[in-house]
């Protein structure tokens, strides 16, 4: 079962939406690979936002400690 849904809006766009799910059963072949591509595009966009957010806790408590300000103050950085 994938843990999304894409709905055609009239407009012929797409939306993603999170909130519903989708059986493999009610998917033809065409449609399951479309589902497949869309689950791992999401799964790669959820590891790079875990990995900005690591990145940026990792910066903060860099930017927080007085030997950065010091070398930083000093040109060194």
């Amino acid at each position: 079962m994938f843990n999304f849904r894409i709905i055609s809006c009239p407009d012929g766009t797409q939306v993603i939406d999170p909130s519903l799910k989708t059986p493999y059963s009610a998917l033809d072949p065409s449609k399951m690979e479309e589902y497949m591509e869309i689950s791992s595009q999401l799964a790669v966009m959820k590891r790079m936002r875990r990995k900005a957010a690591r990145e940026e806790k990792r910066r903060m408590k860099r930017e927080r400690n007085p030997l950065y300000k010091i070398a930083y103050a000093c040109g060194l950085l």
